[in-house]
């Protein structure tokens, strides 16, 4: 199944593979046999990104999105070019396709440095190779021993590129981060953890109830309701978790003698961008009423959800800066092209994005030389807790 990308619903939970290339590499073709999408209609996705569903075996279902094809001619700040490069920057692994008979060196060049710049995993595909002499090709892999060679035309093919990218999104999965940092929980700890309400508990909740029972921890979900009376009733808590929004009325009841911290922070952390967000917040006490923030929401979730970015943080944010401060908000993986003209970009907490899309836009706003802090080390710092959150994390202050 394909989808256009606006249409497409965002999935943080698989890993996003992007193909891109000039035009007439053949990566659409690529894309359709490794995806299974039917061929209708696909001429627009030379202008228009276009998402299916790889299926990697022992490796799970990645998100594959088929770029607008690069134009050698185009522009950086060429719309196409730039919404491509948007999206292989976001890319947990990239697939860098070209044409055999095309190769340009200095091109290839170019893109491998920016890659290379980007911390971008890309995996380089010669395409077209039965079109090609043998002694080219043979040179190539000499070359280029980690480049996949096949023919999209050719049946079975692309085989090759489907395994090879099943090794690299299973390597990616062996190498990422824990969500419970070693040392934080030790076996037969007991963990409180806040839920938000009797809605049922939200996929981030039982992710991180999993990674704390494979501690040995002992989890404990209450609501803030029953917080008091649970604290008292267990024999000692050593961690509770609870959600940044929550921290208000949380900070009177959790005693200064037990760990806290919450689900955003962990999963800063864990994505590693946990020391930026923290320096971000620590911005807000040097904001005027003449500053400029930016709210810059991942994705257009639920109410609740957007009343973090459009409600709760605005309104603390010029209880303590000023009336005056200047609030702009975005929706979206794109960040404006603007980003500079801000004194503090926001971030949502990302719970709808992959890691490495998260990582993107905080790497955007640090090359622009703007301070970037999220939803959860904002909400800390409002309501004083975000020493004490980081202290539990072992981050530093700056």
């Amino acid at each position: 199944m394909r989808q256009r990308l606006n249409s497409a619903v965002i999935d943080g939970n698989k890993r996003h593979i992007v193909l891109f290339g000039k035009n007439g590499s053949g990566k659409t073709s690529i894309f359709l046999q490794l995806t299974g999408a039917m061929s209708a209609g696909m001429g627009a996705a030379k202008f228009d990104p276009v998402v299916g569903i790889c299926r990697l075996g022992r490796a799970g279902d990645a998100i594959m999105i088929d770029t607008a094809g690069l134009n050698s001619t185009a522009e950086l700040h060429d719309e196409n070019v730039r919404r491509t490069l948007n999206l292989v920057r976001r890319a947990d692994i990239a697939i860098y396709v070209i044409n055999v008979q095309e190769f340009d060196r200095r091109a290839y060049a170019r893109d491998h440095a920016w890659l290379e710049r980007s911390r971008i995993p890309y995996l380089l595909v010669f395409n077209h190779c039965d079109e090609a002499y043998a002694g080219d090709i043979a040179r190539l892999k000499t070359e280029f021993h980690d480049a996949v060679f096949i023919s999209s035309q050719t049946p079975g093919s692309v085989s090759l590129l489907r395994t090879r990218l099943t090794q690299m999104v299973r390597e990616r999965n062996r190498l990422e981060p824990p969500l419970i940092p070693q040392g934080l929980v030790k076996p037969g700890d007991y963990v409180l953890m806040l839920a938000m309400g009797s809605g049922g508990a939200s996929p981030k909740e039982h992710e991180m109830i999993t990674a704390l029972l494979r501690c040995g921890a002992r989890c404990v979900v209450t609501e803030l309701r029953d917080l008091k009376n649970v604290l008292e009733e267990l024999p000692r808590v050593d961690l509770v978790i609870a959600y940044a929004r929550l921290f208000d009325q949380v900070r009177s009841l959790v005693p200064e003698s037990v760990p806290l911290t919450s689900y955003s922070l962990l999963y800063s952390l864990q994505t590693g961008v946990l020391d930026t967000a923290i320096a971000g917040a620590n911005v807000i006490s040097s904001l005027t009423p003449q500053s400029r923030v930016l709210i810059a929401e991942g994705c257009k979730n639920g109410c609740w959800h957007r009343d973090i970015g459009r409600v709760k943080i605005p309104r603390a944010l010029r209880k303590a800066v000023g009336e005056g401060l200047h609030i702009d908000y975005a929706s979206g993986l794109d960040l404006p092209e603007n980003i500079d003209s801000y004194d503090l970009v926001i971030h949502c907490a990302g719970c709808a994005m992959t890691q490495r899309a998260v990582q993107a836009r905080v790497e955007i706003c640090r090359e622009a030389g703007v301070p970037a802090a999220n939803y959860g080390t904002v909400l800390a710092e409002l309501s004083g807790l975000l020493p004490r959150c980081a202290q539990v994390l072992g981050a530093e202050m700056p």
